[in-house]
């Protein structure tokens, strides 16, 4: 790869993603980047690399045409995102941001907002401004040889009502249940009074099961219907690490305790392949009550924390910005992007 910086096509992109050391999480492989864009036809997947001396620099993104303007903005696909590089060392990283900041101002690229991922700690690699967001749990699958060493007492509990049951669980490949999927998800979703914004269509599915990247976790009754689904999880499986990605649960399966039933067999499925660890995330907001954050952290004691990162290219268009969409800037003047949702 020539020095400096440039926009790799998929082909590179997948090659130099594979050359960063393990664990590589799958919402940052390139193909999850792409698949991800389906989401809006407004994104548009761009891979740039910085390299020199032999060491290599990566941040794979979504660029987004700023409505009623010529100027762009940045993003990380649903989940988590930001750079790799190949070393720590300071004055590479402050070259290759550096490389990186002009590229995206000659692109015209006003302001970008990144979600850090936790496994990684990447915000070493990202030369912006980075705020801490919220605890987030791992279950780190190579501390105990038995996964449950590491529960809480309650989950325990929940996983004895679902061995009555008795519930089953299997993993099959997204590709022919993409649209099952999409359909459960989203009615799921809406039971529980969810943003539209997560209510992804069956395309966006499809795509995200033709990276390879996707398995599908199901639970079921033992005794029951195959068919009929009392929780599904949406896995992600990169490099050393397993990913939580999408759920969703019903009335017939709460009781059960299936979702916790299906994360805890997904758990153990993850360490008997190798996985160094299962990506849980955190819960809907930032507050340590929240009740997303106490489901999932009855599977560990382990806590990261979650950072974001922004950057303001070009200081001039982005106050125009501020005008331009005055009502959202005065709505959410916490978000670098206050213009759209993110």
């Amino acid at each position: 790869m020539a020095e400096g910086m440039r926009r790799l096509d998929m082909g590179e992109a997948v090659a130099l993603h594979e050359r960063f050391a393990a664990p590589r999480p799958g919402t940052l492989h390139p193909l999850y980047v792409k698949a991800d864009a389906r989401r809006d036809a407004a994104l548009q997947p761009a891979y740039l690399a910085y390299a020199a001396q032999g060491e290599h620099w990566m941040h794979a993104l979504h660029l987004t045409r700023v409505p009623g303007t010529d100027w762009l903005d940045a993003s990380s696909p649903y989940g988590y995102g930001g750079p790799l590089s190949t070393s720590d060392d300071p004055g590479f990283i402050e070259k290759a941001w550096a490389a990186y900041t002009q590229w995206m101002r000659e692109q015209r690229v006003v302001v970008e907002y990144v979600r850090l991922h936790p496994v990684l700690a990447n915000e070493r690699f990202y030369g912006g401004t980075v705020e801490a967001n919220r605890e987030v749990v791992l279950i780190d699958l190579t501390a105990h040889d038995a996964v449950e060493a590491g529960y809480a007492p309650r989950l325990r509990t929940t996983l004895k009502k679902a061995a009555r049951a008795p519930l089953a669980y299997r993993e099959e490949p997204l590709a022919p249940l993409a649209a099952a999927f999409g359909s459960y998800y989203r009615a799921a979703m809406q039971a529980i009074g969810a943003d539209p914004f997560y209510l992804f269509d069956d395309a966006y599915f499809a795509q995200l099961a033709g990276t390879g990247l996707a398995t599908l976790g199901i639970c079921t009754l033992e005794q029951g219907d195959a068919n009929d689904w009392l929780a599904a999880c949406l896995l992600l499986d990169g490099a050393g690490l397993r990913e939580y990605h999408l759920a969703g649960t019903n009335a017939q399966g709460r009781p059960w305790g299936a979702s916790s039933f299906a994360l805890d067999q997904a758990a153990r499925v993850a360490q008997r392949r190798g996985a160094r660890g299962f990506y849980l995330g955190g819960g809907t907001d930032r507050r340590p009550d929240n009740p997303l954050l106490f489901f999932k952290s009855a599977f560990s004691s382990e806590r990261l924390t979650y950072r974001t990162g922004a950057t303001v290219f070009d200081d001039a268009a982005y106050e125009e910005l501020k005008q331009l969409f005055a009502q959202a800037w005065q709505a959410h003047p916490e978000r670098p992007i206050f213009y759209r949702k993110v």
